[in-house]
């Protein structure tokens, strides 16, 4: 059976526990991203189970975790957690242990010289209802990210990820669900910025065409918005088998963003991609790093998917194997420290 790209958070367990300042400004092109880094899902575990209970059914990553990947060189962490955790209501006050949970994560990863990339794992709704419906309008998007804004904003280590995957059911509606978001945000008076994810898996390969147009109209008095896409590199590019495709036709599912952001003079972070262990598709990871390096002018960086302690052995983990570095992080690595490019 073919399973969608959101099967990747319950393919595995879901009721288990999961355990230098920098600018957020691109940095020049000659140098590696400033964004170098693996995505940490336990908090968004159990999405079925509402609120959960913490530390069984979801938990945040553990200090051992960030410990591990800063200690590769590794710089930013995209947290995913679940709206309807954070604010249990529609325009009520955020949960305050669950507030605090995400600060005490930013606070550690600062501590390490990290950045973290807030991600709210929802894909595009809340409770099961479509952002941008009667059910949850604009207005409680845009009030879930004033109070994050207030509550966490001007932070120069925390990247504001609007939603993962969002599904909804035109372009055109997404771009008025984040215009909405970044207005609230601004009004709020935080300049962190803002990553906008687009429609249809927030596929690289299919941006332009499908989210090109719509949200290249949004607008950021700060100027600080940069697009993020995921893009696997398995034959169907769901991210769920581990076969892979050519180093050119990865390359090839890439480059159509690339041209975008070229064109419209944006910045591009892929929050997503990832490979199995078969030695060819470990393969692919120097060049589709190398393309990310070689276009920095454009890609502000990247997380990989994923890690955590209860991945187990899935086949895209970079959670070390009885202490020993996985395949994949052995060819990230020498993307993960610049001076050493």
């Amino acid at each position: 059976m073919t399973l969608s790209p959101s099967s990747r958070l319950c393919i595995w367990p879901c009721g288990g526990m999961i355990a230098a300042a920098l600018t957020l400004s691109p940095v020049p092109h000659a140098d590696a991203q400033t964004y170098r880094g693996v995505n940490l899902a336990g908090a968004a575990y159990s999405s079925s189970k509402l609120p959960g209970r913490y530390g069984y059914d979801y938990l945040y990553p553990k200090p051992a975790e960030v410990d591990y990947f800063t200690a590769q060189g590794m710089n930013t962490f995209r947290l995913s957690v679940l709206w309807e955790r954070l604010q249990p209501t529609l325009n009520g006050p955020l949960d305050e242990k669950e507030l605090q949970r995400v600060q005490q994560f930013i606070a550690y990863a600062q501590g390490k010289g990290a950045t973290t990339v807030l991600d709210i794992h929802d894909y595009g709704r809340y409770r099961g209802q479509e952002v941008g419906s009667a059910g949850v309008p604009d207005s409680a998007f845009a009030d879930l990210w004033s109070r994050l804004a207030q509550a966490l904003g001007n932070n120069p280590h925390v990247l504001f990820g609007l939603m993962n995957e969002p599904q909804q059911h035109s372009a055109e509606a997404w771009k008025n669900s984040v215009q909405a978001a970044i207005d609230a945000i601004r009004r709020a008076g935080s300049h962190n910025a803002i990553l906008v994810p687009g429609i249809g898996w927030d596929s690289a390969q299919g941006f332009p065409k499908l989210n090109g147009d719509a949200l290249g109209q949004l607008h950021d008095p700060d100027n600080r918005l940069v697009y993020e896409v995921h893009e696997y590199f398995d034959p169907d590019a769901s991210g769920t088998k581990p076969a892979c495709i050519s180093q050119d036709q990865a390359l090839a599912r890439l480059q159509p963003f690339t041209d975008w952001l070229h064109a419209h003079k944006a910045h591009g972070f892929l929050g997503e991609f990832g490979v199995s262990r078969q030695p060819e598709c470990v393969a692919l990871l120097g060049p589709i790093l190398s393309h990310l390096r070689d276009n920095a002018d454009v890609w502000d960086g990247w997380t990989y998917w994923a890690a955590g302690p209860l991945w187990g052995n899935y086949m895209f983990t970079l959670e070390p194997d009885h202490g020993q570095d996985r395949p994949q992080m052995t060819a990230i690595k020498p993307f993960l420290n610049p001076t050493k490019q």
